[in-house]
């Protein structure tokens, strides 16, 4: 049910509108000096490269963890990929012939309409790692975290994420965390953690479950797993700045058992 359960949170909390709040005024430089200069350093680059994990805990109980390889480059290249236990569990691409997104053993491929259909698709059974930094290095309408809640953010005590001195940000609302570690020599995302109280988990699922059967369904079955607390933490390590990466870098080959 875990598994079931963790995509639909994630696409009904990426519909969720969170309003703005006020930024603290005596810090410089102030949160929003910062987000403008990280958007700014994402729009200067060619192209990137990082790899990471990302695990999601369901009230105590971890129910999702991936590690993640993700490039991009301008003007449409991107390649996600996520795994789990050491196998493939799921990618999104594009190597310039099309936008196509595989989500693991037993789904068939998908050629998707554009870039945001293929990165949208893939936020869910990626545990949200496919629309992050996707989001915001292409400044995409979905996914940009920065760019999305660019007034919401205040700024928390600095920190750091492995060795990378890092400002934090944070906003809240309706239930809802969201933090990001911003380096403070790149100017770029280091480290994005979001708690989601149960109560607005299953507020979240409740408006889905209008249009989703399944997660009716779900709602309907009792299962104590649809309201407790969802936390999801996601790091970026390795990263390389403007990497000399070719269209054929971006093409994902499927596991031997399947065929393209």
């Amino acid at each position: 049910m875990k598994a079931k359960i963790l995509p639909a949170v994630y696409l009904a909390l990426a519909l969720t509108s969170i309003p703005s709040l006020s930024a603290r005024a005596d810090d410089s430089p102030t949160a929003g000096d910062i987000v403008k200069q990280s958007l700014a350093k994402y729009a200067s680059l060619t192209s990137y490269s990082d790899e990471g994990a990302t695990i999601s805990t369901l009230g105590k109980t971890i129910a999702k963890s991936y590690i993640f390889t993700l490039k991009l480059a301008r003007t449409n290249l991107y390649q996600v990929v996520w795994r789990q236990a050491g196998e493939i569990s799921g990618a999104v691409w594009s190597a310039g012939n099309g936008d196509f997104l595989w989500m693991g053993k037993g789904f068939e491929l998908q050629k998707c309409k554009d870039r945001e259909t293929a990165i949208a698709s893939a936020t869910g059974i990626s545990g949200g790692v496919a629309a992050n930094l996707p989001g915001t290095f292409f400044s995409m309408s979905w996914g940009g975290l920065l760019r999305a809640h660019q007034a919401d953010f205040v700024r928390a005590a600095d920190d750091k994420v492995g060795e990378a001195d890092c400002f934090v940000l944070t906003h809240e609302a309706d239930g809802r965390t969201n933090m990001v570690w911003i380096g403070k020599q790149d100017f770029l995302i280091h480290q994005i953690e979001n708690d989601t109280s149960g109560k607005a988990v299953r507020q979240a699922l409740e408006a889905q479950a209008q249009k989703n059967p399944q997660i009716r369904a779900m709602l309907d079955s009792s299962d104590p797993q649809v309201s407790q607390d969802v936390k999801t933490i996601e790091t970026h390590r390795n990263i390389v700045i403007n990497p000399p990466l070719k269209p054929a870098d971006f093409d994902f080959q499927l596991p031997a058992n399947m065929t393209l």
